[in-house]
């Protein structure tokens, strides 16, 4: 019994995965519909890890469920990006001040270590390493605050974030202004300045929200 739920467990999470892949990558399109049947064939799995795996994503902004028709991958439209940084202005720059509570010599290595790795990811073009690097970076401010719920929220933010970035203009000189960014978040975090930490989140989230507004997938 105890063997069973684990292995559904591990089946649901599987295919979180594989949804979330398909959709960062491309394979499933902006406001695609997905059919439980048609996607638990392709696994060769069951439908209900399916029907779990799509009922977390849900919860986590990534699908919805329209009536009678079954779910879809849910459309990003002007008014959720809007919606997201709105959320994200009101609270990257305060977790990221919360955290200078647990600034020590230690985390300010780790945070220069994401950094210089991101930098080689660059200089190799591993834009799917820097991907994963720039989610580390800022999920570190989160988990310092010691904050539960703020946690939760990030990783659902996260999710977003990085289906954002995969539709938007993803070019190197982005990437480039973006580590620019970063150190400059990292410097004024190993400084304990709170109002400049601040101030230098808030413009890499301006940068943000620019790269993605400019983006052709809003003028579809």
């Amino acid at each position: 019994m105890e063997e069973s739920l684990k292995d559904h467990l591990t089946l649901t999470h599987k295919t979180v995965q594989i949804i979330e892949r398909a959709i960062l990558n491309g394979s499933m399109k902006n406001g695609e519909r997905i059919v439980e049947t048609e996607l638990a064939k392709r696994l060769g799995i069951s439908k209900a890890p399916v029907r779990e795996a799509l009922k977390k994503l849900e919860g986590d902004g990534i699908v919805e469920l329209l009536p009678r028709k079954g779910y879809i991958v849910k459309p990003i439209t002007l008014k959720s990006v809007k919606d997201f940084f709105e959320i994200m202005f009101l609270l990257e720059p305060e977790a990221a001040k919360l955290a200078l509570r647990e600034r020590t010599d230690s985390v300010c290595k780790e945070f220069d270590g994401l950094v210089m790795k991101m930098k080689d990811a660059l200089r190799s073009e591993d834009y799917d390493s820097y991907t994963v690097l720039n989610d580390q970076f800022h999920s570190l401010f989160y988990k310092l605050t010691k904050n539960e719920w703020i946690t939760k929220i990030n990783q659902m933010l996260r999710k977003q974030a990085r289906i954002l970035r995969s539709l938007s203009l993803y070019t190197r000189d982005r990437v480039s202004s973006s580590i620019e960014e970063h150190i400059s978040i990292a410097e004024a975090y190993e400084k304990g300045n709170a109002k400049l930490l601040s101030k230098t989140v808030r413009f890499h989230l301006e940068m943000f929200k620019k790269n993605i507004l400019e983006s052709d997938f809003l003028k579809e």
